[in-house]
């Protein structure tokens, strides 16, 4: 771009064909932050310090503020982009596809579709097939996780306590929670397994 301090919406990267950006393409850099630690950063100054101490990747989010929390400055993202070595991702809205066209159009490495930010649409997440950037999402069940991944998503996280309380056990549930639901399919037997991939209750 030839304004760094501009954003460009609707080019030619923003959205892709899909068949130019495989599914396991995205599952490859999920697999890149396997082991490492992801890091939460608000500035430069701690993106640089994450890195220092070992960070596999750094997460840019808004600092907190009163009224609605959404994806963080655009320019804050770039300036800590090409300082860094290592992979950037960044939160957007759930919903939010316009932003995630803001942060895929900066060059973020993920994007993390965040319900702890102001959801945009309930209803419908982003439809991560569009993009060519690899998206992370968030579950607190076996059944959201799977929907997330049909969405596109190529990494999944469990959600915690959205209050950022620090208070971990909603996390450690939800851990629990979706590997039991894990080996309990993986004990079922084939008839039944089917029948339960086409019921509703994941």
């Amino acid at each position: 771009m030839a304004d760094d301090n501009a954003v460009t919406l609707y080019s030619n990267a923003a959205i892709t064909d899909a068949k130019k950006n495989p599914f396991s393409i995205k599952v490859a850099m999920a697999q890149m932050l396997r082991g490492g630690a992801i890091v939460e950063v608000t500035s430069l100054d701690q993106a640089k310090i994450a890195e220092s101490a070992g960070a596999c990747c750094v997460i840019v989010s808004d600092p907190p503020r009163a009224g609605i929390s959404r994806m963080p400055d655009p320019s804050l993202i770039k300036e800590i982009k090409q300082a860094l070595s290592i992979p950037v991702m960044a939160k957007a809205r759930v919903g939010h596809f316009v932003e995630a066209q803001i942060l895929e159009s900066i060059g973020v490495d993920y994007i993390d579709e965040s319900e702890a930010l102001a959801i945009a649409d309930e209803s419908h997440f982003i439809n991560k097939h569009n993009f060519r950037v690899t998206f992370v999402c968030g579950c607190r069940d076996l059944g959201e996780a799977l929907r997330r991944v049909r969405e596109g998503a190529a990494l999944i996280r469990t959600q915690g306590d959205l209050k950022g309380s620090g208070n971990v056990m909603e996390t450690v549930r939800n851990v629990r929670k979706v590997m039991g639901e894990i080996r309990v399919l993986n004990n079922m037997e084939e008839m039944i397994l089917h029948f339960q991939a086409n019921s509703s209750t994941l």
